[in-house]
């Protein structure tokens, strides 16, 4: 038995055999505006391993499970704006986390609003559901979930809603610049 199908098996409420682990993926098999991702990736210094989600990897529990992970474990990248200044800002958090808007206001100084997918993916060049936490169309600045750095690796959307990439949190917090903070409001 490989390490993704003990990971499989042990994944709570998932039935192993229902999700297919998510595939290896060399760079050549994927799009050049992708590969753009992933060579920011390597300028950075960032280790990572690139993967290819099966059809049936479509909320945060199944792709955990085709990653051999725990959904806690898969970041999700969110862009808000100020309601007054309209800056936006990118938000890194957990798939289990509840991002609370009170607790980003009093990180920013300003009441924050989420952005619809269409201001998103101008804003970034991406649309939300394969919005990498970096290789966006300006500079951002990025508040990161404490419980996110507290992870040895997370997997983050690599800019196609179908290629997902394992990197080290730490490396990741250190060259996007996060600020690192509490955002959970279920805490």
């Amino acid at each position: 038995m490989t390490f993704t199908q003990a990971a499989l098996n042990n994944f709570v409420g998932m039935d192993a055999t229902q999700v297919s682990a998510a595939a290896e993926v060399k760079l050549e098999e994927v799009p050049v505006a992708i590969r753009r991702v992933i060579d920011t990736a390597m300028r950075g210094g960032i280790p990572y391993s690139l993967r290819r989600l099966p059809a049936e990897a479509v909320d945060p529990q199944t792709i955990a499970a085709a990653c051999g992970t725990e959904p806690s474990a898969l970041l999700r990248a969110i862009v808000f704006r100020g309601k007054t200044t309209k800056k936006p800002m990118l938000v890194l958090a957990s798939a289990t986390t509840n991002v609370g808007e009170r607790a980003l206001a009093q990180i920013v100084g300003e009441v924050l609003e989420r952005v619809d997918a269409a201001t998103t993916e101008r804003i970034t060049g991406f649309p939300p559901e394969c919005l990498p936490p970096f290789l966006l169309t300006q500079r951002l600045p990025i508040i990161m979930d404490e419980t996110l750095v507290n992870l040895g690796r997370v997997w983050c959307m690599a800019g196609s809603p179908d290629l997902i990439m394992s990197v080290p949190t730490k490396i990741l917090t250190r060259v996007i610049t996060a600020r690192v903070a509490r955002i959970d409001s279920s805490r």
